[in-house]
């Protein structure tokens, strides 16, 4: 059986009641399910501060929609979850889990409002992935003093630091948390006015060479995985061959962790699988950017916002990433809070009165998360189109095609489940064909 849902300005993964319009089709498109590529590991997003106190404007009610929209094999079933390990732009203020020298005094205390959302999603999804990072050191030991505005970590701490961070995830993991990845640092060439920390390619190698996984092995975390760069995908080539270039080798790390905050350099992407083929790449960061977007404070709720995610997505997957981790689960109905007022939109933004509104985004996620099992694997799409397409086969042998016409007119296309049957794709509208 093949059904056809689509998303545009006023239809929202809407099913198509008719997908044989009789018209001869404009575009053909095929695939192949014999030729596959990389197994897809799942959707997600993070757990931040700002997504916990949205999350807690709801009531009883609206938090078990909220629940459900994003963890429910109804709602998107989100699988992979990322952790800041220490505050986050997306913090009310600066905090850490280690204030001194001591690693005695060390405290997730300051995590408590997370770990009892975690503990609350873990209920409707009970197989989660979740990836750490840390966004800064903390103060007393960066070279500029402040968690803010880049600076470095003294070499002098690269062991109380690895251990923190061992000792960190450990406590977490004895909480629920099922932390089975972390990386060095979050976006390492980035100086932020908000949390960050400057690491060169040999310095990230250096710290988790010689020092993190040594800590890890100390606090007997056997399978907690390695991420590195953690950063924008336009800079893999040349950050991923320096990282390797030192003594850190491919075979002690296992995911290559990027963000989407590049419109394109897609093919950096093969590169890596050709030359790291065991890496295994995850999209761990995208969101838009409001301070950035051309409407500005009118851009909340903007269809190209949907656009913008399904480009994305498609070519990100079309070119061997392996699984979609979002920004913030939620934020306000500002974009926030954020400390120092870098305001983005979520999928789910929820105003201090507790009215929660999916968004575009959610929808155009949606395409993918709720037709794509953790477990499928790419497969074979050939069109005579310029149109953007990407095909995955489940483990339930259902497969699902993802179209998006970005173009401003309609194209009739074949449904390639059936002998003679086609269907319009609207223009800047988002399809989904599924087939099972």
């Amino acid at each position: 059986m093949t059904k056809i849902y689509f998303t545009n300005k006023e239809n929202l993964l809407t099913e198509l009641s008719d997908f044989d319009n009789g018209k001869k089709s404009e575009i053909e498109i095929t695939i192949d399910p014999n030729i596959k590529f990389q197994k897809h590991l799942g959707f997600g997003g993070a757990l931040t501060d700002a997504a916990c106190i949205s999350f807690n404007y709801l009531n009883k009610e609206n938090k078990e929609k909220y629940l459900k929209a994003y963890f429910s094999k109804e709602g998107l079933n989100y699988n992979l979850l990322r952790y800041p390990l220490g505050s986050c732009d997306f913090s009310t203020h600066n905090y850490h889990y280690l204030n001194n020298g001591d690693i005695n005094s060390l405290s997730i205390d300051c995590d408590k409002d997370r770990i009892a959302m975690y503990k609350e999603i873990a209920k409707y999804q009970n197989d989660l992935t979740v990836f750490a990072a840390p966004w800064s050191p903390p103060s007393f030991m960066k070279t500029n003093g402040d968690m803010n505005h880049g600076g470095k970590l003294k070499e002098e701490y690269y062991e109380l630091y690895a251990e923190m961070l061992a000792k960190s995830v450990s406590l977490l993991k004895e909480e629920g948390l099922k932390i089975k990845e972390i990386n060095t640092q979050n976006e390492p060439l980035a100086k932020q006015v908000w949390d960050s920390c400057i690491y060169t390619a040999k310095e990230e190698a250096k710290f988790v060479n010689d020092y993190l996984l040594k800590a890890i092995n100390k606090y007997n975390l056997k399978d907690l995985s390695i991420g590195v760069w953690d950063h924008n995908r336009d800079c893999l080539i040349k950050r991923v061959d320096e990282t390797f270039s030192s003594s850190l080798k491919p075979s002690q790390v296992q995911y290559l962790c990027f963000h989407w905050y590049s419109n394109k350099d897609f093919e950096q992407l093969d590169y890596i699988h050709n030359k790291y083929p065991n890496l295994h790449p995850v999209m761990t960061e995208g969101c838009v950017e409001l301070l950035l977007d051309k409407n500005k404070d009118k851009s909340i709720g903007d269809f190209a916002h949907a656009e913008r995610y399904i480009h994305q997505m498609i070519n990100d997957f079309n070119h061997w990433c392996e699984g979609y981790i979002d920004w913030n689960l939620s934020l306000d109905d500002m974009g926030g809070p954020n400390h120092v007022g870098n305001y983005c939109e979520a999928p789910i933004m929820i105003d201090k009165n507790g009215n929660m509104k999916c968004m575009y985004s959610y929808y155009a996620i949606g395409h993918f998360a709720k037709f794509v099992q953790p477990g499928a694997y790419r497969i074979e799409t050939r069109t005579n189109s310029d149109i953007e397409m990407v095909a995955y086969q489940n483990p339930d042998n259902s497969i699902a095609i993802v179209l998006y016409n970005p173009t401003e007119k309609s194209l009739t296309i074949n449904n390639p489940f059936a002998t003679n049957g086609s269907f319009s794709l609207l223009p800047h509208a988002i399809y989904t064909i599924y087939n099972r």
